[in-house]
């Protein structure tokens, strides 16, 4: 049998398990195109063009591959434009693959505009071979956006569910992650968080393999190895690890609470930045409920109180991409009744079981409500009201809420002013 070789130097032979990714990536680029893939568009094809992502300076070799192969990952690599890409697939496999997977989707829409449905599989083959450079710079600059919100969204998960956030579980939603990339604006959001240092947690704490960093510590709990022993001579590593004297992070979380519950406001005056905000503000909430522990609520609301999306402490990838659809894809348009909101949330919360729960409104309405009634409704809950007004003043809600912040400017500091709370 003959050995099927990478056209770049140093990846070698490509192998079964070397195959079995490059059909992995063919079958995400399937999905993703509404056209069938050419025939030259191998497993070995994309397993080259995988490592022509992830390699940090890879480069054809003098022979070998068939020349369409060559010809392609040839051209991808003398392209500016992937240097572009490579800041967010160099080193890491998953994200290496989600930018394979889209470049030969997008090539393979190139091919079937320059080729006509019904053409002889002859000129079809000649139009394989004559992909420019042009195009591969255009696809190129294309994908240098996906990857980025998917590296972007990988460092979410695995920041928000420590042990959790493995190649594995997270390579299960990659079409979903390309298809949220592609049909909302969540890129927006996420971009909002970068640099954000979240504040520890404050109150009571508690001892646990998940949560805040609160220092080091001599142990066993391999969930929470210093990454320095990971580097000792195996025999040693063990030997540490038999006495409890590994270098551990020491680990805390808040005493058990009930869930915070953000409530966003998406009537027609937060449109634009007010509601990218919103949504950059209920992401840096869900990474304080990770790191405590709790469960999570998500509900937008105009004058009608739609349906929350939850997640809670142990939460996979799919969930995670299924709450970023939901904040990524709704529009700002509607009225305003934060009354209706309010009740709504506190009647998920009661489903808590009394534990003290947190709900953060965020809002630049004026709507005019019972302070009574809705106090009262939150000291059923067991819940505590904290209201966010942007650009916008509501004396309502500030009799009732046991914090009341007004923003003004929509920034990153803003941000952590609401999640920073005992």
């Amino acid at each position: 049998m003959e050995r099927k070789e990478s056209v770049i130097e140093g990846v070698g032979v490509i192998d079964e398990v070397r195959e079995y990714r490059g059909r992995k990536i063919l079958d995400l680029a399937r999905k993703l195109s509404d056209e069938r893939l050419p025939d030259s568009f191998t497993p070995e094809l994309a397993v080259d063009v995988f490592y022509a992502f992830k390699l940090p300076l890879p480069f054809v070799k003098e022979r070998g591959g068939e020349p369409f192969r060559r010809n392609l990952i040839a051209r991808t690599l003398a392209s500016p434009n992937i240097w572009k890409v490579k800041p967010y697939t160099v080193a890491d496999s998953l994200t290496s693959t989600v930018a394979a997977a889209s470049l030969l989707e997008k090539l393979a829409k190139t091919l079937s505009v320059d080729v006509p449905r019904g053409a002889s599989a002859g000129s079809r083959s000649q139009a394989q071979r004559e992909i420019t450079e042009e195009q591969i710079a255009q696809a190129l600059e294309q994908v240098a956006t996906e990857a980025k919100t998917a590296k972007d969204m990988k460092r979410l998960f695995t920041g928000l569910s420590a042990g959790a956030g493995s190649s594995l579980s997270f390579d299960e939603s990659m079409e979903d992650i390309l298809k949220l990339v592609r049909e909302t604006d969540i890129s927006k959001v996420l971009e909002k968080l970068e640099g954000i240092k979240m504040p520890a947690p404050r109150g009571k704490h508690e001892r646990s393999t998940m949560g805040w960093i609160e220092g080091i510590e001599l142990g066993s709990d391999l969930e929470r190895v210093y990454p320095s022993q990971l580097a000792l001579p195996r025999l040693y590593f063990y030997t540490l690890f038999a006495d409890s004297q590994l270098l551990l992070y020491r680990k805390v979380v808040s005493h058990s609470k009930g869930p915070i519950y953000v409530l966003l406001d998406k009537s027609g005056s937060m449109v634009g930045s007010k509601i990218d905000w919103a949504r950059a503000v209920a992401l840096a909430l869900l990474k304080r409920t990770a790191a405590e522990g709790r469960g999570f609520y998500a509900r937008f609301f105009d004058s009608v109180a739609y349906p929350p999306v939850s997640l809670g402490p142990n939460f996979r990838p799919a969930q995670l991409t299924r709450l970023l659809s939901y904040l990524g894809r709704v529009k700002a348009s509607g009225g305003t009744d934060i009354a209706k909101a309010i009740s709504s949330a506190c009647a998920d919360i009661i489903k808590e079981k009394g534990k003290v729960s947190d709900i953060v409104l965020i809002s630049d309405g004026e709507d005019r409500i019972v302070p009574e009634l809705v106090a009262k409704e939150l000291k059923k809950a067991n819940a505590r009201l904290h209201t966010v007004m942007i650009h916008g003043q509501n004396n309502y809600l500030k009799q009732i809420s046991v914090r009341y912040m007004t923003v003004k400017k929509l920034e990153a500091k803003e941000i952590l002013k609401v999640v920073d709370f005992e």
